[in-house]
């Protein structure tokens, strides 16, 4: 059968039938009854009497009458024709509804969408049977959006599928745009179809039948927080052509319809933010593939600040994502004349629609970016000064200048200017419960961050005096985050706040205030400690100099300079049998541009768990330049230790040791600190050897010289020493020598063994203390005799040198009385210089 395909409504008459669910015959029964009215108006006309017919019409009445039942009975046999079929007729109405098993979008044009699909016909039941014709004409809103109709089809059974290829002719663009419109906005189809098909394939004679339907579905969505991927991203950079900044990309998404592809046109956006237009987004071409994978290039480009409320919708923005709220952006299609890749009515449509898309939906994946460590390339600190005292226990503050560099990953090749201006920080410090227990002092210099490179910044600020505020009635949480940290190096601090923050970059100028943040800070400082003991620090030369990075500062250290460090004075105050406590002043020589001040502090000090000393200062007060500290030392004496010995000895060969560092109650009177430091606990390597004088890169530039000159006198086999005894404040006495003299560390030159409180002179009734040493005066020792080596070796290096000078490694052990207290020190002397003599 042929048919011309046309929208249902212009079809050649047919037979309706309704569904009993939602389907509707095309005819009314007003408007049937309405037709039977006008269909025999000749039935007013007046009656012909049976007097006036002819004959012959008398004659044909029969005949008529028997044509007309003829009539009547062929029409009462199509119609029981037609009744008997009905059965068949609801059953391909109800088990005819079509399941999709895929489709394609071919192409869409201004008056046409030409698509393909494959439907199967699930509930159907009977054997095979042909469709001569079938039309479906699409209505949005009463009005008449288009049709499709197809032609001599066969429906095969259950499990085979109908391959179709349609075109779908659009008849009013208007009814298309406000279909298109209302699905996006509303994300539901709501569409009522007419259907007229030719139901002859069952019945030779049935004719047409006209279905109304309604179809009411949501649109599934993809996910935008899962099941996607970004790549080949691009920027953001500047872009020349259109002003501002574009950042191109490529999405790979998961959508949840299966088995439908489609090739769609490029589309464009309009992003706003409260009613202002802040980006325009392009997306396509979209090619959707059958497995439900689509491939979505993107370009998003952010437009240049207009205007102040430009300016305040993106400060909004920033504003909200950095406190975590969420945001509401609207996109619409751009203006239809924009672009003219996409049909007319698309785009028409798209232009008048508009969705809100919230930050749930933006939110991406973040990847693993690098640590903040990672991200500061290079410190240089032009000054600094910390400043504690007890007057202003919970109130310290610090100062300090310089500059930093931070790198930013930039995989993407990002090229666009972003300088902050101004960076002005408002600091809370919060405890383990989220409460603030001190704030931070806003800088009355702004931070200032410039980029150098892409992504890659210098941070610099001038010198300004930040303080630390305690919170009253606060003091003991303040005090628990130092014992936290100093003790079981575990730094735990809430930091909240805002930022004053100017922005100067390739969309303009933009000023934030108060943009709030919040960050946990949960730091060891050494992942080895274990409760009060951590491993050892090693500190030697090399710690006390700053980084090589910081050797570009202008008040900052230089490569190879440290500051110089001579002990001026030692005096001893008080001794006992245990205890010898002295002063020590120290002049320091700080060529850079750091220092502090500290009211008080003193730590214990031991060695091998053997308290040897209690060290601290009254009040240090440091900056650049010349400075005299005094170090007030308690020396706990342990004559019949051999730890004592082994620590000189360790000390006097150079050899690193370990050592411990202690507080105690009331080892300051600032509050929070002595709180802290009563039970810290830390072990220090020290490597004595770069702590002696001699070359620029000590630390301790220059000690004081007790053992001036050594003599050798070859005939008499003996030696004599003059000696300067540094220490006022005490009688100091040298008692007895033990000495072993060694060339070249393994040849032996001879043994001395001497007691000097029994070879001195008597003191009235007392015995000899040995021999005294005065303060700051050379005093030159008996000479003291010599066991020689019998090795000839021995003799003949000593013979050659005779006049000159040996350099000599004497192992001592010597006695000495300082006050009331007696000390046994075994040292070992690389390189004596000894003058050898007749």
């Amino acid at each position: 059968m042929s048919e011309q395909c046309a929208p249902s409504d212009a079809a050649s008459p047919a037979v309706h039938v309704a569904d009993s669910e939602e389907r509707e015959p095309l005819l009314s029964p007003d408007e049937q009854q309405h037709e039977q009215q006008h269909a025999s108006p000749q039935a007013e006309e007046a009656p012909v009497l049976s007097s006036n017919v002819p004959t012959i019409a008398k004659r044909l009445t029969p005949l008529l009458g028997l044509c007309l039942g003829g009539a009547c009975l062929l029409l009462g046999v199509y119609i029981l024709y037609i009744i008997l079929h009905i059965p068949g007729i609801v059953y391909v109405i109800r088990s005819s509804e079509p399941k999709l098993t895929s489709a394609a979008l071919i192409d869409t044009a201004d008056d046409s969408v030409v698509f393909s699909a494959k439907v199967r016909f699930p509930h159907w039941k009977r054997g095979p049977a042909s469709v001569p014709f079938l039309n479906v004409t699409l209505f949005h809103d009463s009005d008449m959006v288009g049709w499709t109709c197809a032609k001599d089809f066969e429906i095969s059974g259950p499990t085979t599928d109908l391959e179709l290829y349609q075109v779908f002719n659009i008849v009013d663009q208007h009814a298309m745009v406000r279909l298109v419109s209302a699905t996006v906005d509303s994300r539901y189809i709501t569409v009522d179809t007419r259907t007229v098909v030719d139901l002859s394939g069952i019945g030779r004679f049935l004719p047409k039948v006209g279905v109304r339907s309604k179809v009411d579905m949501a649109v599934p969505l993809p996910s935008l927080t899962e099941n996607y991927t970004i790549h080949a991203v691009s920027g953001p950079s500047v872009d020349k052509e259109k002003g501002g900044v574009t950042t191109m990309a490529s999405v790979r998404v998961s959508i949840p319809v299966k088995n439908v592809s489609a090739n769609i046109d490029t589309v464009h956006f309009d992003v706003s933010y409260h009613g202002i237009k802040i980006a325009t987004a392009r997306i396509g071409p979209i090619n959707v593939r059958t497995g439900g994978i689509v491939e979505v290039p993107a370009a998003i480009n952010v437009r240049e600040i207009s205007s102040r409320s430009h300016e305040s919708a993106l400060e909004d923005i920033v504003r909200s994502i950095a406190s975590g709220k969420g945001i509401d952006l609207k996109v619409s299609g751009t203006s239809a004349a924009d672009y003219s890749t996409a049909p007319m009515w698309l785009r028409q449509a798209l232009h008048r629609t508009s969705v809100v898309v919230s930050t749930g939906l933006l939110s991406m994946p973040a990847g693993d970016l690098p640590s903040f460590d990672d991200m500061i390339k290079d410190i240089v600190v032009d000054r600094f000064y910390a400043y504690w005292s007890a007057e202003n226990d919970f109130n310290p503050w610090i100062g300090v200048s310089g500059q930093a560099i931070v790198q930013l990953p930039n995989p993407s090749g990002a090229d666009m200017a972003v300088d902050i201006e101004s960076f002005v920080p408002h600091i809370q410090l919060l405890d383990d419960n989220k409460q603030v227990f001190a704030t931070v002092d806003a800088p009355t210099i702004p931070f200032v961050v410039k980029q150098v490179a892409p992504l890659k910044f210098m941070a610099a600020c001038d010198f300004d005096r930040i303080g630390l505020n305690v919170v009253q009635d606060r003091e003991e949480q303040f005090t628990y985050m130092m014992q936290r940290t100093l003790v079981d190096r575990h730094l735990v601090v809430g930091v909240n706040g805002t930022l004053d923050v100017v922005l100067a970059t390739s969309i303009g100028k933009l000023r934030i205030d108060a943009l709030p943040f919040y960050t946990h800070v949960d730091r060891k400082f050494d992942s080895e400690c274990a409760g009060k003991h951590c491993k050892p620090s090693s500190i030697d030369a090399d710690t006390a100099r700053t980084p090589s990075a910081l050797s570009t500062s202008k008040g900052g250290p230089k490569p190879g300079r440290v500051p110089e460090l001579i002990v001026s004075r030692m005096h001893i105050t008080n001794t006992t049998k245990d205890l010898i406590v002295i002063e020590i002043d120290i002049d320091i020589n700080n060529p850079f541009n750091y220092g502090a001040y500290i009211t008080d502090l003193a730590m214990n000090v031991d060695y091998k768990d053997l308290r040897i000393a209690k060290v601290g200062i009254k009040e240090l007060a440091m900056d650049q330049g010349a400075h005299k500290v005094t170090i007030y030392v308690d020396f706990y004496n342990y004559p019949e230790d051999p730890r004592q010995r082994m620590l000189f000895l360790q000390a006097s060969m150079g050899k690193n040791m370990t050592i411990g560092i202690s507080g105690f109650p009331n080892c300051t009177s600032i509050a929070p600190l002595e709180a802290s430091l009563r039970e810290f606990s830390q072990k220090i390597d020290i490597d004595f050897s770069k702590l002696k004088g001699g070359s620029s890169d000590k630390i301790v530039s220059e000690f004081p010289k007790v053992l001036r000159e050594i003599v050798f006198h070859l005939f008499n086999i003996a030696v004599e020493a003059t000696v300067v005894n540094p220490v006022s404040g005490a009688d100091i006495w040298l008692q007895s020598i033990e000495a072993v003299g060694y060339y070249k560390g393994d040849i032996p030159l001879g043994t001395l063994d001497y007691d000097l409180t029994v070879n001195s002179p008597r003191q009235g009734s007392f015995k000899s203390n040995g021999l005294l040493l005065p303060f700051n005066q050379a005093i030159t020792t008996p000479r003291l005799p010599i066991v020689a080596n019998d090795t000839t070796i021995g003799w003949d290096v000593l013979r050659r040198a005779i006049g000159g000078t040996l350099d000599v490694d004497v192992f001592t052990n010597v006695q000495v009385l300082v006050g009331n207290a007696q000390f046994n020190v075994t040292a070992m002397g690389k390189n004596a210089p000894v003058k050898i003599r007749l």
